[in-house]
């Protein structure tokens, strides 16, 4: 493979490649993408400038709030590389990232190795890794010699090598749960920006992170353009990825959201947040297991879903992912239109959501006349009631659906299949008729296929809802109860997997071994098991793209 790179650590260089050379190297990447098994190489194309950011410093810190003030001799209106030395951080925040041109977008990458962020312990920072401002650029991980991006000893999961993918991306985040304040990724104040090839594991709180501030006009502004695919997000404390605003307005609008072919998994409270949405949303093709694992002891109530989702305006659509894990709703779908916000057209096509202890989905917010909402061809199972096991008062309403009184807009359920539940909506016992604002057309009643992934790396036959994160008491229950743990009992602690050998009570997993025995960490492989019916389907994160 040849390859022209120019790197220049603190300056820029934007001249050109010798005409012969640039030639050779575009004919190196059409043979090499010819006979590579692999994605092929060559995603964002040759790089032409690039610049070389200093290391980490005395502290391990990368703090560069204001790059373009920071570093005014670069050009930042057509650099195309901004490179991330290897090392291990404590913390990076790059700020005032350029604005650019779909066209031309602005790719930072690590470069010379792996790049750390993992703070030392007792550290006092309040944050770990921020990326602020901007437009049209990409933070990638990806290997890719002809693009000029990460390193060939850190592919990821390319070539599908997702079992043996833990630790092996360009940009690793790991906040060793050292602040409950923690992002594992933080993205502020950007639109149009591109995230892929990136792992991040016991974030504080949230895996990643993306927000836009309040400005003096009162107003946050839009989060347009987003693409987060092929990250691999693990092991949090709290959501997997919290995208938008969850509070009292102003919320930003995003529209054009992309969430795809990513993993997200082990989480405290919900795997996938996304909040805010607005037309042209689509998120598809994703592996969501095993989330709101703190259901017992969360940082507060509520917060033990498999997927949060909550839309303002537009067409939003929603398929083809495995939803798999969960203690409350699998779904939990909110209306919250703001302002001038136009009707919703929301529709939820060929997912998979399976094993929780109460509702498939449950439907608030306010949704009014001109919004509908369809649900087309999904599979609901393992709705088990137990919530009661740790609010003794939880009722069980025996449905896949419940909706808020506030929500009105119409709702058709189409060709769908569910068990573990008496009805699929309340007067709705059947999977035809309607009831309320539901509609419902061709769905069937009765044993749902299990959804299988390719290896978990959990022992054989766990079920989903056997995996729990270790407290040794239950804070949201009635009275804060002890917990006792069975023989058998698998928990996560410090993302590292135990499982029970002798009932106990308090003793601490990784200190107490004649109770625990310490097993292999999950292999986390969550593509769709081949030669199944969800395979066949193409369901879930797919074995080749």
């Amino acid at each position: 493979m040849r390859g022209w790179i120019l790197i220049v650590p603190f300056a820029t260089s934007c001249a050109a490649p010798p005409a012969s050379m640039d030639a050779a190297l575009r004919t190196d990447a059409v043979a090499d993408a010819a006979s590579d098994p692999c994605e092929p190489f060559g995603r964002f194309g040759a790089p032409l400038g690039t610049f070389t950011l200093p290391g980490p410093d005395g502290v391990g810190a990368m703090y560069i709030p204001d790059v373009q003030a920071r570093f005014p001799a670069v050009r930042w209106s057509t650099l195309d590389r901004l490179y991330v030395p290897a090392g291990t951080y404590a913390l990076i925040n790059l700020g005032n990232l350029p604005v650019r041109t779909a066209e031309h977008p602005l790719v930072i990458t690590n470069h010379g190795g792996q790049v750390v962020l993992r703070p030392p312990a007792g550290s006092h920072y309040g944050y770990l890794w921020v990326l602020n401002g901007g437009a049209h650029w990409v933070a990638t991980g990806r290997f890719d010699p002809v693009s000029g991006t990460g390193d060939a000893a850190f592919p990821g999961h390319r070539c599908g090598a997702y079992a043996n993918s833990r630790g092996t991306y360009g940009f690793l985040s790991d906040d060793a749960f050292l602040n409950a304040g923690h992002m594992g990724l933080a993205i502020g104040d950007a639109r149009f920006v591109e995230a892929e090839f990136i792992e991040i594991t016991r974030a504080g709180f949230a895996g990643l992170r993306v927000l836009s501030s309040v400005q003096a006009d009162g107003t946050r502004p839009t989060l347009d353009g987003y693409d987060l695919h092929d990250l691999y997000i693990h092991d949090t404390k709290s959501e997997g990825v919290y995208f938008g605003w969850t509070g009292a307005p102003p919320s930003p609008l995003s529209s054009g959201l992309r969430v795809h072919h990513n993993r997200f998994v082990r989480t405290g409270a919900e795997a996938l947040q996304v909040q805010n949405l607005g037309d042209g949303t689509e998120i598809h093709h994703n592996a969501v297991a095993f989330a709101a694992l703190d259901w017992r002891a969360a940082f507060q109530n509520y917060q033990d879903n498999n997927a949060q989702v909550q839309v303002r305006s537009g067409a939003i659509r929603v398929h083809h992912n495995a939803f798999v894990g969960a203690a409350a709703n699998l779904l939990l779908l909110f209306s919250g239109p703001e302002g001038s916000d136009g009707p919703r057209t929301v529709t939820f096509e060929d997912n998979h959501f399976a094993d929780t202890l109460s509702l498939g989905a449950y439907l608030g917010g306010t949704s009014g006349p001109g919004s509908s909402y369809a649900f087309r061809r999904n599979a609901f199972r393992g709705l088990d009631f137990g919530y009661d096991s740790l609010v003794p008062t939880a009722p069980n309403y025996g449905v896949v659906f419940r909706a808020a009184a506030t929500f009105t807009s119409p709702v058709t359920v189409v060709d769908g299949e569910w068990e573990g539940a008496a009805h699929l909506a309340a007067g709705l016992a059947s999977g035809d008729g309607a009831a309320g604002i539901f509609t419902a057309t061709g769905n069937r009643n009765g044993a749902v296929v299990p959804f299988a992934f390719a290896d978990t790396g959990l022992p054989d036959g766990t079920p989903t809802r056997r995996l729990e994160l270790w407290t040794d008491r239950a804070t949201l229950a009635p009275g804060m109860p002890a917990m006792t743990y069975a023989p058998g009992a698998l928990v996560m602690y410090d993302a590292e997997l135990y499982r029970c050998r002798v009932a106990n009570s308090g003793q601490v997993p990784p200190t107490s071994p004649a109770s625990w025995e310490h097993l292999p960490l999950p292999v986390d492989d969550l593509r769709t098991a081949p030669g199944t019916v969800w395979a066949a389907r193409d369901v879930g994160l797919p074995a080749t793209r």
